[in-house]
């Protein structure tokens, strides 16, 4: 896993990430912390990676070292331009085997079909427990209506950006087949089984929906007639049926259509939240969603205690439906218009007047206590190593103020001088 931060102003964007990698899945995952996240891609555009750090089996450092090595001098307007000039390089210019191509669509879905087991299991242990002995003749009907359900969310999604059809792609009924056998080993696959699972398979490779294998793309710093940092992420399960399946997430722009300031975090930003918004994700969630039952449990409390009449007291709830929804949504905004007031604005406030050194510390210090937090909790320690900074300015451009090497730099001269003697980019 990862945390990875970026603070805008201005003057300038900050980007700071650890150096951990998981590799494997639990209990047998092994974490490196050497592994860099942070590249430069131009004079004053910079990039970040998280999640799966390879893209279709190559690692996205040499994609990206790469694409700055064939795109060197190339001046793009704005930061947006070069967030879609990346994805055009990744669908267009990254050499693919068919082999990998199948390979990236059988890590998507085996990905979706691992976590639809685990609700299988639990569905079919609850069904146990509520008739008291196992019935096989039950497992298949437990499936189909788990594989519907599925389905049913799917739908609902929006597509992909330039995807647009229903159906498995032709050539991969096989691949789906192989991966069901898998992971439903023990569950008795009829044929209308499999005809659910193809059609659900084919939505979860067109619609929004990424896997757990998703990378992570963000591209910050400034575009040649930007003169206030710029912000675009977005991320990605590779090729999927000859085009890039990829989620974009909200742009920053700031000082010009946007705010003066923002603080983000990306991959594991839990620790972050807790900075700027003064209170732990979770436990904010559980606050409000502990008041929006709360709200409903006193209006059953009153209505039981003034009817006395399960009848009416059901019609009276159903008729309030409205109006109690507003006032949950009314009490969980007021709540987070508090939360603003009182932490989220006066920081943005402070970030947006901070001198470029400034924003280098915060950044450092927020992946640095997000690894701390990693490492006095429960769990592998799924962030940590070395933390890297960059910080972009439009007059100095990119300029790394903490970055490691694998190797000694007095050792390794001529690395150096091929590097910048003969005017080639940075490592």
């Amino acid at each position: 896993m990862t945390a990875e931060i970026a603070i805008l102003n201005k003057s300038a964007v900050a980007l700071a990430a650890d150096s951990a990698v998981t590799i494997g899945r639990p209990p047998s995952a092994k974490v490196y912390n050497t592994v860099n996240k942070i590249f430069e891609i131009s004079a004053h555009v910079g990039v970040m990676v998280y999640g799966r750090l390879d893209f279709m089996g190559l690692p996205f450092e040499t994609i990206i070292k790469e694409y700055r090595r064939t795109c060197a001098g190339r001046t793009l307007s704005t930061i947006k331009e070069h967030g879609q000039a990346f994805r055009d390089y990744l669908t267009g210019s990254v050499p693919l085997a068919d082999k990998d191509k199948l390979h990236n669509v059988a890590v998507i879905i085996n990905s979706h079909f691992s976590e639809a087991r685990r609700k299988y299991d639990k569905q079919v242990r609850e069904d146990i427990a509520k008739r008291g002995t196992f019935q096989r003749s039950k497992l298949n009907g437990i499936f189909q209506t788990l594989v519907r359900s599925e389905i049913q969310k799917t739908q609902s999604e929006s597509f992909s950006v330039g995807f647009s059809r229903k159906a498995l792609p032709q050539g991969y009924n096989s691949l789906i087949d192989q991966l069901a056998d898998y992971n439903f080993l023990g569950v008795t696959l009829t044929d209308q089984s499999r005809t659910l699972i193809r059609q659900w398979s084919g939505y979860l490779l067109s619609k929004k929906l990424l896997s757990s294998y998703r990378s992570g793309i963000v591209v910050a710093g400034f575009g040649g007639n930007e003169w206030c940092p710029s912000l675009v992420s977005f991320e990605t399960d590779g090729i999927v049926d000859e085009r890039l399946k990829y989620v974009e997430k909200p742009d920053v722009d700031i000082g010009r259509h946007g705010p003066e300031a923002a603080i983000l975090g990306f991959a594991q930003d839990d620790m972050m939240k807790s900075f700027v918004e003064g209170i732990d994700p979770t436990i904010r969630k559980y606050l409000f969603t502990s008041v929006r039952q709360g709200i409903v449990d006193t209006a059953k409390s009153v209505l039981s205690a003034v009817l006395n009449d399960s009848a009416k007291e059901e019609a009276a709830l159903k008729a309030m439906s409205s109006t109690l929804e507003d006032m949950q949504n009314e009490a969980v905004k007021k709540g987070s218009d508090y939360v603003k007031n009182i932490a989220e604005t006066p920081i943005r406030d402070m970030i947006s007047a901070m001198p470029k050194q400034e924003l280098v510390k915060l950044a450092e210090s927020l992946i640095e206590i997000t690894s701390l937090k990693r490492k006095v909790t429960r769990g592998q320690e799924t962030v940590g190593g070395d933390v890297d900074v960059a910080i972009i300015s439009k007059s100095e451009g990119f300029v790394w103020t903490k970055r490691k090497h694998y190797f000694p730099p007095e050792l390794n001269p001529r690395f150096f001088q091929r590097q910048y003697g003969t005017g080639g980019a940075n490592a």
